[in-house]
């Protein structure tokens, strides 16, 4: 029991949000969504390959993230 325990939290802690579009940024708290917007419209501006990602959970200056 201890171990299934230990093992989910440590799954749990490595899994990240990442945002790649403008449409998914209402899964973000409310003072997140501008800054999700910006970051993910990045995307739309550059065709159809994604370079960023928004992640919610990173420290504030590094959320907008470059992927590719």
């Amino acid at each position: 029991m201890k171990l299934g325990l230990v093992l989910l939290l440590a799954l749990a802690g490595c899994a990240h949000v990442a945002i790649k579009d403008v449409s998914d940024c209402d899964k973000v708290v409310a003072g997140q969504r501008i800054a999700c917007g910006a970051c993910t419209l990045q995307n739309k501006a550059q065709g159809w390959i994604r370079d960023y990602e928004y992640r919610p959970d990173n420290n504030q200056g590094d959320r907008c993230v470059r992927v590719k």
